[in-house]
């Protein structure tokens, strides 16, 4: 049950700080700025909370980078993707992941999933794409469809450095070293974007502060989450992020709720409810 607590935590971050980075102006600058604050937070709260786990790890740091790395790219595409389409368009491909997660685990790290756990899974992802479908949309090969697509395969494979990086007995330093080549990469990137823009800085500040400080929540909880559960499970329970951001967009931005919304709310839960019987 612990696991499964942290790992719906961390889907109602994963939902603030999507939020936050939706409605910046400059998506790249964003998302390294966002990282950056997050890489120094984990900095300043590691000697003070995390002393114990403050040794070299070579496994760790390799899953670090290998994970970084998958994550990175998933960032990119997915910003990339909000460039060219909706998001409506846009967010029901990336939640597809799971599905590439529940093959890859069952092949690469031999995960024996029950009959509820897998109906579970796909019944989530399914109620994640109507959930954030839109009435008569349809699958076009643009090139948003395109990069949503490849941030889903790029998070499936990151998904799997992730559960080898927490099974390695140090997840603290593994999460950390996450962070840190996230962050470096994306530092390189956005030097394209210009992102110390002074006038960006000043008007995206609190913003990209605030979400620094919740991705160190999501990707702690969910690190620490997936140390009591398979891969397959942690990465289709986070569909439920979904979920929340529906309920952010109808209370604070008051967007509209449909029925499809609705009944994709009610298809999510169930498959929630199936994971948890399966786990």
């Amino acid at each position: 049950m612990t696991g499964f607590i942290f790992i719906v935590f961390s889907a109602l971050c994963h939902s603030l700080w999507n939020v936050l980075l939706k409605r910046s102006s400059d998506k790249y600058a964003f998302n390294f700025f966002m990282h950056f604050v997050n890489l120094i937070f984990f900095t300043a709260l590691f000697p003070v909370f995390f002393r114990e786990h403050m040794h070299f790890d070579k496994t760790a740091v390799i899953y670090g980078l290998i994970g970084g790395t998958f994550f990175t790219l998933y960032h990119l595409f997915l910003s990339t993707a909000y460039r060219y389409s909706d998001v409506s368009s846009i967010y029901p491909i990336t939640t597809s992941s799971p599905f590439f997660i529940l093959i890859w685990a069952t092949l690469f790290l031999g995960e024996k999933l029950t009959f509820y756990g897998v109906t579970g899974i796909i019944i989530t992802v399914l109620g994640g794409i109507m959930l954030n479908g839109t009435k008569g949309s349809r699958l076009k090969p643009t090139k948003g469809t395109v990069f949503a697509l490849l941030a889903a395969f790029s998070y499936s494979f990151g998904a799997l450095a992730d559960k080898g990086g927490v099974s390695g007995g140090n997840m603290i330093f593994y999460t950390y070293c996450l962070c840190f080549f996230m962050t470096a990469y994306l530092a390189v990137y956005s030097l394209r974007h210009r992102p110390f823009r002074k006038e960006f800085v000043k008007a995206e500040k609190k913003y990209f502060i605030t979400a620094g400080v919740i991705v160190f929540l999501s990707f702690t909880s969910y690190r620490y989450g997936l140390t009591f559960m398979e891969v397959s499970y942690a990465a289709a329970l986070r569909q439920v992020n979904a979920v929340f951001a529906l309920v952010i967009g109808v209370m604070v931005f008051k967007e509209a709720f449909s029925l499809s919304k609705l009944t994709g709310t009610m298809i999510i839960v169930l498959g929630v409810i199936l994971i948890r019987f399966g786990m």
